[in-house]
């Protein structure tokens, strides 16, 4: 018994032996064991709305990987959590030749925009990287001819287009990216919360400058699916719930970031009266105010709530609160929103206006001997600081009809043009105007709604008009780029780029947008 049991063992052995020498052999004369080898992604990938309804022309070109199989391609509905489509068929797969051009017409069930995704497979299965675009077919015509927008609105209309296809909805979370193209960082490139709050405030704007428009059913369409974009965000962390940095537990929590979320939830219910919307306003609303707000420093709210509170106070966050209590209380007419944003305005003149030139300072921190008085100021200045007072200043105007708060703003308006504007002559336009200087887009787009609020109480142009003239050299100009985005740290032009991200280019969609509403009123 024991020789047969040793002569079991000895041919196990040699069965073990022989299996290993045999992987080597072939990895040294050269085996090309497609489990081991990677599949190229698919090249010349391209999604196009055609010009017949709830269609869309796919074309790619296969890897030239002599071990490729099949190519899947597959589709969603853009906003869906779903990893794979729930249509029929939601994935189509195609026996493919390596190297060749294929084009494919896909038939979608109905009009939405769609995330359509194409992977190479090889003869063992692997998956390539994927492939994917998000992109709507074709709503409507009219009189057969392709539709023809206002200038603002159709570069606005364009911008936005491109802006989704490369930014939303590029993994499971149905977000915005935060580069395109998309680059390393955290969470498979997903922006983090303020990246996210420029994805939604250029679709809120485009969503508003859309309405009563050819192109008003394609924003209309996209509600749910930008709503549940930003709400992945809306945690309760430590026995809070507000808009957090990213969607997990610990993670830093701003409350500029939230105010900014708030008031595109309060426009987006002024458009549509959906009380979801109105839910997130008030419930950010009673955040700023029973945490964001303390009486160190005299007033004013925080900067940031986790992981380790800011002890100073900051224009970012006080002067937006200022303006969702002057827009909730439009909304409801409930007195406690009118005496919030008046507290939070009061505190900023009071603190953080330079009164030598009636701009607005960055932060205040407490004092020495008592944490409830002012201590140090920083004093840097930017352009979203000043703009966000202007237009509490126009809102406080507008309900209490005081003229203090119209002559603030006139005076604040002022000074934002004298410092972030510079005289330009525009060979695009041929002709002179002052351009926004080079700078942060996101800011810029902040700003500007203070200049947006000051026109619809007295009807000058004299600064919109520069807003709108510096658009308009961008679109014409070197600024605009192949890509069809925007080189946003400098409007004149002139400069090179590899990457853009959601924050800046959603900026500049906010702004084309708000100048193409002031484009129909002048029609």
């Amino acid at each position: 018994m024991k020789t047969k049991i040793n002569l079991f063992i000895l041919c196990l052995l040699a069965v073990v032996v022989y299996s290993s020498c045999s992987d080597d052999d072939k990895d040294t004369v050269g085996y090309n064991d497609p489990v081991r080898s990677n599949i190229a992604p698919v090249g010349s990938f391209s999604v196009e709305a055609t010009h017949n309804e709830n269609e869309l022309m796919v074309r790619w070109k296969n890897p030239a990987n002599a071990d490729l199989a099949m190519v899947e391609l597959s589709y969603r509905e853009a906003g869906t959590i779903d990893t794979r489509a729930t249509f029929d068929p939601g994935h189509i797969i195609f026996e493919a030749t390596r190297d060749t051009e294929v084009e494919y017409l896909l038939t979608v069930p109905y009009y939405a925009f769609y995330e359509v995704t194409v992977v190479a497979i090889n003869k063992a299965g692997k998956r390539s990287v994927p492939e994917s675009k998000t992109v709507a077919p074709f709503t409507e015509k009219k009189d057969e001819e392709e539709v023809q927008l206002p200038e603002m609105l159709g570069n606005a209309h364009s911008l936005m287009t491109t802006v989704i296809g490369y930014y939303f909805g590029k993994t499971s979370r149905s977000c915005w990216q935060s580069q395109y193209p998309k680059g390393g960082g955290y969470w498979d490139g997903d922006a983090v919360v303020w990246g996210q709050g420029g994805g939604l405030s250029a679709f809120v704007a485009m969503r508003k400058a859309a309405m009563e428009t050819e192109v008003e059913n394609i924003y209309a369409a996209m509600d749910n699916m930008m709503f549940k974009g930003i709400q992945n965000f809306y945690c309760t962390d430590r026995g809070k719930t507000a808009y957090s940095c990213y969607p997990a537990s610990g993670n830093e929590r701003f409350y500029d970031d939230n105010v900014w979320i708030a008031l595109d939830m309060l426009d987006w219910f002024t458009m549509t009266n959906e009380l979801r919307y109105m839910t997130q306003a008030k419930a950010i609303w009673t955040y700023l105010m029973d945490y964001g707000w303390d009486e160190t420093c005299a007033g004013g709210i925080h900067w940031k709530e986790l992981n380790e509170p800011s002890k100073s106070k900051h224009t970012c966050s006080t002067a937006p609160a200022a303006v969702l209590g002057c827009k909730l209380y439009l909304a409801t007419g409930q007195q406690e929103y009118l005496d919030g944003a008046l507290k939070c305005y009061n505190w900023l003149m009071t603190y953080m206006q330079d009164p030598t030139d009636h701009l607005f300072w960055d932060n205040a921190r407490p004092g020495s001997s008592d944490p409830n008085t002012v201590g140090d100021i920083e004093k840097n200045k930017y352009s979203y600081n000043s703009g966000q007072p202007l237009q509490a200043a126009c809102l406080l105007y507008k309900i209490t009809n005081d003229q203090k708060y119209l002559d603030d703003a006139y005076e604040i308006a002022k000074a934002i043009h004298a410092k972030w504007f510079m005289p330009y002559k525009s060979a695009e336009l041929k002709t002179s105007f002052n351009i926004l200087s080079p700078g942060h887009a996101w800011f810029y787009a902040i700003m500007s709604r203070g200049f947006f609020e000051l026109y619809s109480i007295d009807n000058n142009r004299k600064y919109v008009n520069d807003i709108e003239k510096t658009m308009l050299h961008a679109w014409s100009s070197s600024c605009h780029q192949a890509n069809n985005l925007l080189n946003d740290d400098d409007l004149r032009g002139g400069t090179s780029k590899s990457s853009w991200e959601i924050l800046h280019q959603g900026a500049l969609v906010e702004m084309l947008a708000r100048l193409a509403l002031l484009e129909r009123e002048n029609r």
